[in-house]
C-alpha cells in the first residue's frame, strides 16, 4: 500500500496512533504507547508502533507521517491586553482557538506583581495586546517595556494597536518579537486569526524544539500544531464538509483528556430567542474552551467534586468508598486503562 498515512497524537498520557487508507479513506488501525516526553519522546512512539503492528500486522510504506501534540504542558501561553472584556479577552480567544492552554490573562498596565507572576509561570509564548488601531497607545507601550526589562524569555507575540507597534517592539528589543495584526482593531471587532496564525507558526518553528518533539523527526515529516487547534480543525471539517460531502452543520464536541476537558464548538452564536440583543464581543463562529482542572486521570478527582460523587455513583453504579479508592489510584497511575468492568463503568461515568 503506497498511500497511506500515520497520524500521531503526543498527549500528556498516551501517545496515540492512527494508520489511514487514503484511496479508500479507511482507518485501517490504532496503537498507543505512553508518553515519553520528559525522557525520549521516541521511546514512546515507537511502543506506540509496536502496538499499532501488534493489531494490523506489517506495517505499510506511510506515505505522510503526521502529528500534533499537547505533550509537556501543551503550549502555555499568557496574554495581556488593556481592557480585560475588550482586548484582553481578544487575545484569550486567539490563543485559545491556536490550540494553546492560557494560564494567565492580564489587563491594563502591568504591575510588579503581575511580572513576579509571568515570571513564575514561565510561559511559552506572551501575546501581548491592547488598543485599538489608533486608539490608546501609552498602556500597550508600558507594558512593552516592563517585559523588555524583565527576564522573560519567550517570544513575544505583539497583536495590538498597529500605531503603536514601532515604539512598542523598540522597548521589546532583545525579545524574540513576532508583530501580527490586532486582535480588535476596531471596538468590538474581532480579528484573531492572524494572530492564532502567528502562534502556531512560533510552535511549529520553536516550541516542537523547545518540548524535545524534535527528536521524533527522524519517524515524523512534521508536527503541524497543537492538538486542540487539530481537533477543533476537525470539527469545522465535520461541521462544513469536503467537495462532494455535506457537512454536519453547527455541532459541539467534547474532549475529555487525561489531564483537561476541551470544548469545541462551530456555530455562529446567534441568539436563538427572538428580540435577545448580544452585548460584549461577537462570537467566534470556531471556538474553543477548555477546563483546565478537569481530566480524565491527572484532575478525575475534580470531575468527582464537580459532578458530585452521588451522580458519579449512580452513573457508574459503584459504591461512593469504591470510587474514591479508584479515583486515587488514577492519580498514582496516570497511565491506567481500564481492565475490569467497574473501572470502565466509572471511565463512562467520569466522561459524561
Amino acid at each position: 500500500m503506497s498511500n497511506a498515512a500515520l497520524l500521531i497524537d503526543f498527549g500528556s498520557t498516551y501517545t496515540k496512533l492512527r494508520a489511514v487508507d487514503l484511496d479508500r479513506c479507511e482507518v485501517l488501525g490504532s496503537g498507543q504507547g505512553p508518553s515519553t516526553v520528559a525522557t525520549d519522546i521516541t521511546a514512546g512512539l515507537h511502543a506506540g508502533l509496536t502496538d499499532l503492528e501488534r493489531r494490523i500486522g506489517t506495517l505499510p510504506r506511510f506515505k505522510y507521517r503526521l502529528a500534533s501534540s499537547s505533550a509537556a504542558g501543551g503550549l502555555r501561553m499568557v496574554t495581556v491586553g488593556l481592557v480585560r472584556e475588550l482586548t484582553a479577552e481578544a487575545a484569550r480567544r486567539a490563543a485559545l482557538g491556536a490550540g494553546a492552554r492560557v494560564v494567565a490573562t492580564f489587563a491594563y498596565r502591568l504591575t510588579a506583581g503581575d511580572m513576579a507572576r509571568i515570571l513564575e509561570l514561565a510561559p511559552d509564548i506572551l501575546l501581548l495586546a491592547g488598543g485599538t488601531d489608533g486608539g490608546n497607545s501609552e498602556v500597550i507601550v508600558h507594558n512593552a517595556g516592563l517585559l523588555g526589562g524583565s527576564t522573560v524569555a519567550c517570544p513575544v507575540i505583539y497583536a495590538g494597536n498597529r500605531s503603536a507597534a514601532d515604539e512598542a517592539c523598540s522597548q521589546l528589543r532583545g525579545k524574540t518579537v513576532i508583530v501580527t495584526e490586532n486582535v480588535m482593531p476596531e471596538f468590538n471587532v474581532l480579528g484573531i486569526e492572524p494572530a492564532r496564525a502567528a502562534i502556531r507558526k512560533v510552535f511549529i518553528d520553536r516550541i516542537v524544539h523547545a518540548k524535545g518533539m524534535d527528536r521524533a523527526q527522524a519517524d515524523l515529516d512534521a508536527v503541524l500544531m497543537p492538538t486542540p487547534a487539530a481537533v477543533l480543525e476537525g470539527a469545522r471539517l465535520l461541521a462544513d464538509g469536503v467537495p462532494g460531502h455535506a457537512g454536519l452543520g453547527p455541532l459541539l464536541v467534547v474532549d475529555p483528556g487525561g489531564a483537561t476537558t476541551d470544548v469545541h464548538s462551530i456555530a455562529t452564536g446567534e441568539p436563538a430567542t427572538p428580540g435577545a440583543i448580544p452585548q460584549g464581543l461577537p462570537e467566534p463562529r470556531e471556538k474553543r474552551t477548555v477546563e483546565g482542572d478537569l481530566g480524565m486521570r491527572h484532575n478525575a478527582s475534580a470531575i468527582v467534586e464537580a459532578a458530585g460523587i452521588d451522580a458519579i455513583a449512580r452513573d457508574s453504579g459503584l459504591r461512593p468508598e469504591r470510587i474514591a479508592s479508584l479515583v486515587a489510584r488514577m492519580a498514582r497511575e496516570v497511565g491506567m486503562l481500564p481492565e475490569a468492568p467497574e473501572e470502565a463503568a466509572l471511565d463512562r461515568a467520569l466522561a459524561r
